[in-house]
């Protein structure tokens, strides 16, 4: 059995420091096994949540229809100077 052993220091004036050290402080179980899930979980991909989010929105949206209703195209109304304009340009242009 290959075992490696560290040393950890914890600056108490650091707040991340005295933090981790507050944690590590209240385990009542094996520190060593709670440093080395810390450990592992912070450099785990995070694929088990990814999933999770994954899979809610697919079953949200899985009943869900979307209808694209046409809208009627909104007609313009010419002015009376723009119809005279458009037919002094139909017979200048010969149409």
């Amino acid at each position: 059995m290959s075992i490696k052993r560290m040393s950890l220091r914890f600056n108490l004036e650091n707040e991340a420091d005295r933090s981790a050290w507050e944690h590590l402080k209240n385990i009542t179980d094996s520190k060593n096994k709670a440093v080395i899930t810390a450990i592992n979980q912070f450099y785990k991909p995070h694929i088990e949540i990814t999933e999770t989010i994954k899979e809610t929105i697919r079953e949200c949206l899985q009943n869900l229809s979307v209808v694209q209703k046409d809208l009627p195209q909104p007609t313009e109304t010419l002015s009376e100077e723009e119809n005279l304009l458009l037919d002094s340009l139909d017979d200048f242009l010969g149409g």
